[in-house]
């Protein structure tokens, strides 16, 4: 029987570079559903919601009550505004232990300089012990080096203590999911992210 994809991110600054259409959505979903399980809180922020279906099908599992420990924030607008909002939020609603920003960048090219700055600061000003997710999609390779997936910006977002982590795909319907050079073959189910 396959098994839940499960691993401790308290605290941690992660990065994570999708190749596109590979369920970059769906892997914060999961996050999010782990960590409202434990009694935490989730704030995710993205320019658009997650597909009602698709985010119905991953919150099955959690009761009404459960569910509304899920607060969806609309990222638009100047991005210093949004940090300043979900910073708001992360200390006036208790418990928060996830904080995912989905598609909060431009989809190619270089990230630009003001969101990426951006999101430094709210890595700083969010409390330590809240996990920051960053979903964003992985950057062409036009220099044919052997790597699975090419994330944005990833020098900058080392220097500030973030974890470089890939979700892309493989063959017969697995995904490799790259957590800090440990790659582990996953494949997306209704509920979820399984071994």
């Amino acid at each position: 029987m396959a098994q839940r994809w499960s691993i401790n991110l308290s605290g941690k600054r992660i990065h994570l570079s999708v190749e596109g259409g590979c369920g970059g959505t769906s892997f914060g979903l999961h996050c999010a559903v782990n960590e409202i399980h434990s009694g935490g809180r989730v704030l995710w922020a993205s320019p658009e919601m997650p597909n009602a279906t698709r985010f119905s099908q991953l919150f099955s599992s959690l009761n009404i009550v459960e569910s509304s420990r899920f607060h969806a924030m609309n990222l638009i607008g100047a991005m210093d505004r949004c940090v300043d909002a979900i910073v708001e939020a992360e200390r006036s609603l208790p418990r928060v232990g996830l904080v995912v920003l989905d598609d909060w960048c431009n989809p190619t090219g270089r990230i630009d300089k003001e969101s990426l700055h951006a999101m430094t600061e709210l890595a700083k000003r969010i409390k330590p012990e809240t996990t920051l997710l960053l979903i964003s999609k992985s950057g062409t390779d036009v220099t044919s080096s052997e790597e699975a997936y090419r994330p944005r910006s990833k020098s900058e977002f080392e220097q500030h203590g973030f974890e470089i982590c890939g979700l892309y795909a493989g063959q017969k319907n697995v995904l490799h999911l790259d957590f800090n050079g440990e790659v582990q073959d996953v494949r997306i189910e209704e509920s979820g992210f399984f071994f």
